[in-house]
C-alpha cells in the first residue's frame, strides 16, 4: 500500500519562500515576489537546528531563535540577518564568511532589508544569470557596503546576498559584478 504524503499549509508556505529565493539567485537583480512579506518567512524556510545564524539586532535574534538555529558570530555564521543601512552595519556585514578555497560553499548567505525603485544607490549588475546588464536602484543599504562587498569577494569565495523589500526579494550571488553608477 502506497502512502500519499499531503503537504501541510506550513510545508507549502516554506516551499513558496524557498522557490522565491532560488529564483532570486538564478536571476540576479530581478525582483521576485514573496508569498509573505519580510525576512522571517525566508528565515523559517532555511533555518533549522543544523544551521548557524547571526542577527544584527536583539529583536531579530529573538525571532530567529524560534527556528532552532544556533546563534553564531557573524564571521562564522552560515546565515546572517542584518541591516546594511548604517556605515558601521555595512562594514561589519562585509566580514561575513566567504568560505575557503577548499570549501567555498561554507560561505555565508546574508539577508538585509532594502527598498527598490525610488531613491537610493543605482547599481549596474552583470554576470551569470543576467543578460547583458541590469540596472537596480537600491535604498536602505549604505553606499559604502558595495565597495566593502567588492573587497571581500574573490570568486568562488564570497557571500551571497538577498535584499528584501516588503514582499519582494532580489538575490545578488557572489558571482554578480556590481558597479555603483
Amino acid at each position: 500500500m502506497d502512502a500519499l504524503v499531503t503537504p501541510t499549509p506550513e510545508d507549502i508556505r516554506m516551499s513558496e519562500a524557498f522557490e522565491s529565493l532560488m529564483w532570486a539567485l538564478a536571476r540576479p537583480g530581478t525582483r521576485q515576489r514573496l508569498a509573505e512579506p519580510g525576512l522571517l518567512p525566508l528565515a523559517a524556510s532555511l533555518l533549522d537546528r543544523e544551521t548557524t545564524v547571526h542577527a544584527g539586532d536583539g529583536t531579530m535574534a529573538a525571532a530567529l531563535a524560534a527556528t532552532g538555529a544556533r546563534a553564531a558570530p557573524l564571521e562564522t555564521a552560515e546565515f546572517v540577518f542584518t541591516s546594511l543601512a548604517g556605515e558601521a552595519d555595512a562594514a561589519r556585514a562585509a566580514t561575513a564568511s566567504v568560505g575557503d578555497p577548499l570549501y567555498p560553499d561554507r560561505a555565508a548567505t546574508v539577508f538585509a532589508p532594502a527598498t527598490f525603485g525610488g531613491g537610493g544607490t543605482a547599481l549596474r549588475l552583470g554576470g551569470p544569470g543576467i543578460r547583458g546588464t541590469v540596472r537596480l536602484p537600491v535604498g536602505g543599504v549604505h553606499p559604502s557596503f558595495w565597495a566593502a562587498r567588492a573587497r571581500a569577494i574573490r570568486y568562488p569565495l564570497g557571500f551571497d546576498l538577498y535584499l528584501v523589500a516588503e514582499d519582494e526579494v532580489v538575490g545578488l550571488p557572489r558571482s554578480t559584478r556590481i558597479e555603483v553608477i
